[in-house]
């Protein structure tokens, strides 16, 4: 399981869904700068968006409903890795901080492709968002082609708090979206929680354990929505933690940008990608 090669012919798929609510606009710490959490947001997806080298679909939730952020002209459709590089979006200077192979914590900068940029907005609908999603999963893991392939990474970005549902509401759509599968393992749902940059609690990424969680509202839940990952990953997390015990959750908190990417970007320790 979770050993499908990502090629032209069995591709994978990512779904990103994106908070945009208004809670968004309060502050936290991200790449050793505070900045909105809509900022942030923005920031980790267009990073993680000129990363990724397959198919692609990003969804944003805030008001009453989902919106898709990329024009692949409806939620239906994924956009592909070259419709994604045509298509328009300015290049704005960023510093961040990067950790050196030593360890050592160092301010760069960087060009970003701005393919979507911040919005705060409205209320957080986010159990419309994972709906969608299970929708988008399951339509794209019936095609006979993508059957045998690496199953689709879903990633969901948010503060938290949803308002359009209970916890138990929650757990049963993540569950829909766990439970659907190619023939390779069943999709992969990360969470990562955006913390206010008052919240006094370290970052934790990938934790094996609830005694690992900070002390912060809805921690415990999104353990829950997010996926146990498979052995393919523990590795890479190892390497950033030696002693950590698999398996491991796909939920983070405040995540460090170079431990997301490592997780996300890559997608898997045994998969080949071929561009």
């Amino acid at each position: 399981m979770y050993k499908a090669k990502i090629t032209r012919e069995h591709r994978t798929a990512f779904i990103i869904l994106c908070d945009r609510s208004g809670s968004m606009a309060e502050e936290t710490r991200f790449g050793g700068q505070v900045m909105r959490k809509a900022e942030a947001v923005a920031c980790i997806i267009n990073m993680l968006l000129g990363e990724l080298i397959h198919r692609s679909r990003l969804l944003g939730y805030s008001g009453s409903g989902v919106q898709p952020l990329l024009p692949a002209g409806d939620r239906e459709r994924f956009i592909g890795i070259g419709d994604l590089v045509r298509l328009p979006a300015p290049v704005q200077q960023r510093r961040m901080l990067r950790t050196l192979p030593g360890g050592r914590r160092t301010a760069v900068e960087i060009g970003q492709r701005q393919w979507i940029t911040p919005e705060a907005n409205g209320d957080t609908p986010m159990c419309r968002a994972l709906s969608a999603a299970a929708v988008l999963t399951g339509a794209w893991c019936a095609v006979p082609r993508n059957r045998d392939s690496f199953p689709p990474i879903v990633l969901n970005i948010t503060d938290g708090e949803a308002s359009d549902a209970t916890p138990q509401t929650l757990l049963a759509e993540a569950g829909s979206i766990k439970s659907v599968a190619t023939r390779d393992g069943n999709v992969l749902l990360f969470n990562i929680h955006l913390a206010g940059s008052g919240t006094q609690t370290s970052a934790q990424c990938f934790p094996s354990n609830r005694e690992e969680l900070p002390c912060i509202r809805y921690a415990d839940l999104l353990y829950d929505m997010s996926s146990e990952l498979p052995t393919c990953y523990d590795d890479l997390i190892l390497a950033s933690r030696p002693g950590a015990c698999p398996p491991f959750r796909a939920v983070g908190y405040n995540c460090p940008v170079e431990e997301l990417f490592a997780m996300l970007a890559i997608g898997t320790a045994s998969s080949s990608f071929v561009i």
